[in-house]
């Protein structure tokens, strides 16, 4: 019941973007009685930038309030300028110089990115095998970002080898050599009700639809992400999520039955709640 009810909100969250997207919001307004009133926005630039501020105070938090080290200089330079990709060489293989200016912690944590004795980077791949089985695997109905072709056109064209072995080629060259095509850099951002007919921007989840090559690139990169983690163990027994055995739904039982213990204990949970947040962190790399 849960899948086909997310499947519906989804479903209507694409219609609007066809009919020009969200068309109300409701935000909370303190009352000077102390009460807490709802208020109706339909204008449309007022719909947009509600949805832009809740999206940046809930997903930007390595800038806002407060800038982390990564998103701050002088690491965010060296890791998206144009030494990048040897400055990330050189973190991997443990001979990067630590820049001045960053704290203890930040370094500690860069010098714990290197690779261990007997690991090798990952190998990158799209052959035409891997075009063919991952769309022979994935619905043509999924939605996708509409500057793209859409995921049915993939579909159609594993039948044919000569457009798979041209569609492949082309999620082969950005995934090996970090070219990102313009249709690529197109993203669009849905907000769905949880609860149908509650619009409040709290209450509600944003869905990021991106190109479907791009997509699919994702999911492979943090599908090999995970499979290198569990043959090198690198993935702690209890993260759960994208793994054989290690269901997300295990995790939150777990998060919930040593909620109900330490209430018992009258124990606090601060050193759980961040060990939480960390799993999730790992879990997220393979979802995607």
């Amino acid at each position: 019941m849960k899948q086909r009810e997310e499947a519906r909100r989804r479903r209507r969250a694409q219609s609007k973007g066809s009919t020009g997207g969200l068309q109300a919001i409701q935000v909370e307004e303190q009352l000077p009685t102390g009460q807490v009133d709802l208020r109706t926005l339909t204008d449309r630039r007022q719909v947009e930038q509600g949805c832009m501020q809740e999206n940046r105070a809930r997903y930007d938090q390595t800038r806002s309030p407060y800038t982390t080290p990564p998103m701050d200089e002088p690491l965010y330079s060296m890791f998206t300028g144009a030494d990048a990709e040897r400055n990330s060489h050189a973190l991997l293989e443990g001979r990067l110089p630590m820049p001045d200016g960053i704290d203890s912690y930040t370094q500690s944590f860069l010098e714990q990115c290197r690779f261990h004795q007997g690991h090798s980077m990952i190998p990158m791949e799209v052959s035409p095998d891997d075009h063919t089985y991952f769309w022979s695997r994935n619905p043509e109905n999924k939605g996708s970002e509409p500057h793209g072709l859409h995921n049915g056109h993939f579909k159609a064209g594993i039948y044919s080898p000569t457009v798979a072995q041209c569609d492949a080629l082309f999620r082969h060259i950005p995934l090996t050599t970090g070219f990102i095509p313009d249709n690529w850099r197109h993203l669009m951002n849905f907000a769905i009700e949880k609860k149908p007919g509650d619009f409040r921007l709290t209450k509600m989840r944003t869905i990021q639809l991106m190109n479907s090559e791009s997509q699919a690139n994702y999911k492979k990169s943090g599908r090999l992400a995970m499979a290198y983690g569990e043959e090198h163990h690198l993935l702690a027994d209890g993260q759960c999520g994208s793994r054989k055995h290690h269901q997300a739904i295990d995790l939150a039982l777990s998060k919930r039955l040593v909620w109900d213990l330490l209430i018992l204990q009258r124990r606090s949970r601060g050193g759980f709640q961040m060990t939480q947040s960390l799993v999730l962190i790992g879990s997220s790399i393979g979802w995607r």
